[in-house]
């Protein structure tokens, strides 16, 4: 791939809807495929395509044997191609004259990204934690995503008197998108966003740690209950969890330099297009860091971007 190809990602959800450019090209190279269709039609896949637009080869498969299959096929037969369609220049792209801004997603200007996993565990015979385990083809993978913070949310976690062992909450705007849109098991596939009533309990502290002349650091201790039943011994979903945390904030620069969360708890259920969890309540963990934004695939949005207005909940 990286010798033979000029590799490009995307999100089906977005390319098959947007109205610019960018989504006719990609429907296009789709309806060369076995999949095509009208509005919502899912195309997600592996694509092979030549510049011009020609599609090679498609596969829709997680499988990288089936994958490589893919890859060698789309080399075959571009090589297979007359030269003239395969020398440099052959086809000029042109710069884009139409961008859809209403499926264009960009990081918040001065924001924050997180960097997330999400991992199945099992627990050791020592009461602890350990990799797990499951029947699910690659369901022991870890699962990756990340999460968006404004400037103005990250501002409000720093006080304005960080007095050593002061304790505030954390903006419930902030915590309502962790709970609703990060802590769940995606290991499987992508699963409902949990609805504002599904969130039973939270109680999230942050602590002041260190309070210097050059750094703050803060601790968050919290927990909370999702659940899609009041009692969550009749829900068909569930994630009663325990959440720790910490900041690190730099007094010179006025920037954050360290926002890390760990979150660890029982799992229970399948919903939306996660399926085949595992029988029972079942620890999960998930892991937060801070990225600095530079490299390309940081600035991949969250998967719950894309229903952006309730992700940054503007309605509050």
């Amino acid at each position: 791939m990286t010798n033979s190809f000029v590799p490009v990602t995307g999100d089906d959800w977005y390319q098959r809807r947007r109205t610019d450019d960018e989504g006719a090209f990609f429907r296009a190279v789709a309806n060369q495929g076995p999949r095509k269709g009208q509005g919502g039609s899912t195309r997600q896949g592996i694509y092979c395509l030549t510049a011009s637009g020609k599609l090679l080869s498609y596969k829709n498969a997680s499988d990288p044997k089936v994958m490589r299959e893919a890859i060698r096929l789309g080399l075959a037969r571009w090589k297979a191609l007359p030269a003239s369609e395969r020398k440099p220049g052959a086809i000029e792209v042109p710069k884009e004259s139409k961008v859809d801004a209403r499926y264009t997603r960009t990081p918040p200007e001065d924001g924050l990204i997180l960097e997330s996993y999400t991992r199945i565990l099992d627990r050791d015979e020592k009461g602890g934690y350990s990799r797990g385990t499951c029947k699910r083809v690659g369901g022991e993978k870890a699962a990756r995503d990340h999460v968006w913070i404004t400037r103005s949310e990250w501002q409000k976690l720093i006080p304005a008197s960080p007095r050593k062992g002061r304790t505030f909450a954390m903006p419930t705007g902030l915590k309502d998108r962790f709970l609703r849109f990060h802590f769940f098991d995606n290991t499987r596939g992508e699963p409902d966003y949990w609805k504002p009533a599904e969130v039973r309990e939270s109680s999230f502290t942050w602590t002041v740690v260190e309070s210097g002349e050059k750094e703050i650091l803060l601790r968050l201790d919290g927990k909370a209950l999702l659940s899609t039943d009041a009692d969550p011994a009749k829900a068909l979903r569930g994630f009663d969890l325990a959440v720790t945390g910490h900041v690190r904030y730099d007094v010179d620069t006025k920037s954050i330099t360290r926002f890390d969360l760990l979150v660890v708890g029982d799992h229970w259920g399948d919903q939306g297009n996660a399926v085949d969890s595992r029988p029972g309540r079942q620890p999960l963990g998930l892991a937060f860091r801070l990225v600095t934004g530079k490299d390309a695939a940081d600035r991949i949005p969250p998967q719950a971007a894309r229903e952006l207005a309730q992700y940054f909940d503007r309605a509050r």
